[in-house]
């Protein structure tokens, strides 16, 4: 029998495999490490993934695939690319702002939206395609949606 891993060797090893291909769900990144000899739970794939900072985006094709998000430390450097990829759109009513991601996208862009750490969001809530962010103010709400579209804007080159 297989030594177990440690975390740190569990996640080195999901994190190669993301790099290294197009991984475009948990299940299959789960049997690629199947056949490495390295079995884990879904739950704990989720925990690993959350804490390596994989990420989902859309592809070139426009499926969506795992990356690791942008390891440069700006706050919003995460943020730009999921708003590039992902947002649909952002409104803003009071201090609320609701984003719309495609399927599956709005507990990633959550994820982008807490590893900014603007001040003036106090939180997330994310469904499947759905993020209620709760800002300061609605003016702090205004400046939230503008940011996020002029991201998604710059991101996809769009005049």
């Amino acid at each position: 029998m297989a030594e177990p891993l440690t975390r740190t060797q569990r996640q080195a090893a999901i994190s190669d495999l993301i790099s290294r291909g197009l991984v475009t769900s948990q299940s299959q990144l789960k049997t690629m490490l199947a056949e490495q000899g390295l079995v884990v739970t879904q739950p704990t794939l989720s925990k690993d993934l959350a804490e390596i900072g994989a990420i989902r985006v859309r592809s070139a094709e426009g499926g969506l695939v795992y990356t690791l998000s942008d390891e440069t430390g700006i706050p919003g450097a995460t943020l730009d690319r999921l708003c590039a990829d992902m947002l649909v759109s952002a409104e803003a009513s009071g201090n609320l702002v609701v984003v719309h991601t495609p399927p599956g996208g709005a507990q990633y862009f959550a994820m982008g939206l807490d590893k900014a750490g603007w001040d003036t969001v106090l939180g997330c809530v994310a469904g499947d395609d759905t993020v209620l962010v709760i800002t300061q103010s609605p003016v702090a709400s205004g400046r939230v949606v503008a940011q996020l579209r002029s991201f998604a804007t710059a991101g996809r080159g769009d005049s």
